[in-house]
């Protein structure tokens, strides 16, 4: 006699309970899901406002060490200076030995200071390489200082060319670069024994945009030559800190106020509003997250000057 087989399968009552455990465990796992996913989504857009801080302070620290690296700050040319968002930090550069100043190699005669103009054209003057044979160490697009016995000017080297034993450096006909007096401006003539121009090493942070801009050439037109440091900056804000611990805008060694020349400056402070690449409505309630961040940076260069006097 055959055995009868067990054929009974689920009841239409299991099945129904067995869908509906499964439902709620496939929606609670959903849920963690979509929680954990939106959690480390909105990490990840709080950690770029961050990274985008950091970077950028960790990019001002290593220049602001620069600011008047063999090149001492006076009342009316300073190595650190403000103008609207732009920051400008200007050094003498070690490659790896310093920059040599070269002196005017003048024409033959008497005379001093020299006729109006250079010595080589309205915008061009001969320098004398340190040693018979060697190069000047310039080249086009290199920004230098032209100093005339204690005045300072800016000039933008478009050409340098060796004739002889000299080497002619024609700059650009700017009045100004960087809001500083450049080249020969209002008829400066040069001295023929107290001439020399000396290659700078320039840094500029400056706004395009949401965009932040960190250049270390000019162009021709003198307008500085940058990449973006960092994108969704919504605040940028620059002070000058003086020695007396005012705050300004920018140094006016014009003024009555002996107290902010260029020679005054002790640092600057730096307000950024940094954003994140992109906003989502679980963060911030949808509104773009933003991080603070304030520095205050006392370049050692400027201390050690203050310690001089």
């Amino acid at each position: 006699m055959r055995k009868k087989m067990n054929t009974r399968g689920f009841t239409l009552i299991e099945l129904i309970i067995a869908l509906t455990v499964g439902v709620v465990v496939l929606g609670a796992a959903l849920s963690f899901g979509v929680s954990t996913y939106r959690m480390m989504e909105g990490n990840d857009i709080r950690e770029g406002a961050y990274r985008n801080g950091r970077f950028i302070g960790m990019s001002l620290e290593r220049d602001m060490q620069t600011v008047g690296v063999g090149i001492a700050s006076t009342v009316s040319f300073g190595t650190l200076a403000v103008w609207g968002d732009t920051i400008v930090i200007l050094s003498v550069p070690f490659d790896p030995n310093e920059a040599l100043p070269y002196d005017l190699d003048p024409p033959g005669g008497n005379d001093n200071p020299l006729p109006t103009g250079g010595t080589c054209g309205t915008y061009c003057i001969d320098l004398a390489p340190d040693k018979p044979g060697n190069a000047v160490d310039m080249a086009p697009g290199d920004l230098a200082r032209l100093q005339i016995n204690d005045t300072r000017r800016l000039i933008l080297i478009s050409s340098v060319d060796k004739q002889g034993n000299k080497y002619a450096v024609t700059f650009g006909a700017h009045t100004s670069l960087i809001h500083y007096m450049a080249g020969l401006t209002g008829g400066l003539r040069l001295d023929r024994f107290s001439t020399f121009a000396q290659k700078l090493d320039p840094v500029f942070y400056y706004m395009d945009g949401d965009a932040l801009m960190r250049a270390t050439h000019l162009n021709p037109d003198g307008t500085p030559s940058g990449d973006v440091l960092a994108y969704g900056v919504v605040d940028w804000d620059v002070k000058l800190v003086f020695t007396d611990l005012d705050e300004a805008d920018e140094a006016n060694p014009f003024d009555s106020d002996p107290t902010n020349d260029f020679d005054d400056i002790l640092g600057v402070r730096i307000h950024l509003e940094a954003g994140a690449d992109r906003a989502a409505h679980y963060v911030q309630g949808g509104d773009l997250y933003t991080r603070v961040f304030e520095w205050r940076f006392s370049p050692r260069n400027l201390m050690y000057e203050r310690n001089r006097l």
